[in-house]
């Protein structure tokens, strides 16, 4: 499904959300999280896409492998963390949001604490 494809899907999706949530809000909430999913999985050949010619320039500067390996790390918790948030939101569920955005904030100093360390090191080696 290509993006004029996918837009057109969401559009008709809020209408139908709009209309349903009137009499059945949770049934609203749910085909919001449908849509939201299929979209989803609409753009992963894209996304794909994107990822091997990222690892493929990446391959080719010679840097460690497990650095872009945390790249795609983080940048799926960021983009996971902000979908959950904003369906929580869009449920009306604002404290889970902000549940879901510290968890997402958890998640990825842990996941960068490796690069912190390293970069400890390196300024530790450089001042002996």
């Amino acid at each position: 499904m290509n993006i004029t494809q996918t837009a057109a899907f969401c559009i008709v999706g809020s209408i139908l959300c709009l209309f349903l949530r009137e009499v059945q809000r949770p049934q609203a909430a749910l085909l919001g999280i449908g849509v939201v999913v299929l979209a989803l999985l609409s753009a992963m050949p894209e996304v794909q896409r994107i990822r091997d010619i990222a690892e493929n320039l990446y391959r080719q500067s010679g840097l460690d492998e497990g650095y872009f390996t945390i790249l795609c790390k983080a940048v799926g918790i960021t983009y996971l963390t902000q979908l959950g948030a904003d369906v929580s939101r869009d449920c009306g569920e604002s404290a889970i949001a902000s549940a879901v955005e510290l968890g997402g904030r958890v998640s990825l100093a842990a996941l960068s604490l490796p690069l912190f360390v390293r970069l400890a090191e390196i300024v530790l080696e450089v001042m002996r």
